[in-house]
């Protein structure tokens, strides 16, 4: 069942290293639950929650962004960087995050590692991949979601609509070919493209 999930909350890393804001909602989210908007051990935990619920939960690797997988690091042509024929450097270099696009038309983010003379090595691993992640907020609404609302947001998922309630993260642009079209773990905690919206 899809459920329509309005919320207001910030991201930690959680471990006995370090606990840093990762990201914070400001205004309230709302997004629709088993599209792929956020991760699925948030989606679950805010599920069974009631409206009004002030939450502070801390998920595993598992249940967050992943496990890293160095499968998911790899190479492409530096010449896909390009701008008319000038290599991308303001946009592209060491720990940016870059719009990417399979050959399936999806898009997706990666990390640039490194750029050498002929290629881009990127890694398609969430940044977050790895870190057990703490989220505090406040639940606003959790009821069933309309089948209007489900399909708003499989039209902003297709691209069918330009409108973008999440963090509008989801940028075309290159075309890495990487090949992938895995993009499960690259979902932001911050909605990544679309959430259903207030339109």
């Amino acid at each position: 069942m899809n459920r329509y999930i309005k919320v207001s909350y910030k991201m930690f890393t959680n471990s006995a290293a370090s606990h840093k804001e990762l990201y914070d909602s400001g205004q309230p989210v709302a997004f629709v639950t088993g599209m792929g908007l956020m991760v699925d051990g948030f989606e679950k935990r805010l599920s069974d929650m009631e409206p009004g619920t002030q939450f502070d939960f801390t998920l595993p690797p598992e249940e967050a962004f992943g496990l890293r997988d160095e499968g998911k690091v790899g190479a492409v042509p530096r010449k896909l960087f390009e701008i008319q024929g000038k290599f991308d450097d303001v946009n592209v270099f060491p720990g940016a995050e870059v719009p990417l696009q399979d050959k399936e038309g999806n898009n997706f983010l990666g990390t640039v590692v490194r750029v050498t003379e002929t290629e881009v090595v990127i890694d398609l691993n969430s940044p977050f991949a790895g870190r057990a992640i703490q989220f505090t907020g406040t639940l606003h609404d959790n009821r069933e979601a309309t089948l209007q609302e489900i399909e708003y947001t499989a039209r902003v998922l297709s691209g069918e609509t330009t409108s973008c309630g999440g963090c509008g993260g989801c940028g075309g642009g290159h075309c890495g070919g990487c090949g992938s079209n895995d993009t499960s773990d690259r979902k932001g905690g911050c909605g990544g493209c679309g959430g259903c919206g207030d339109k």
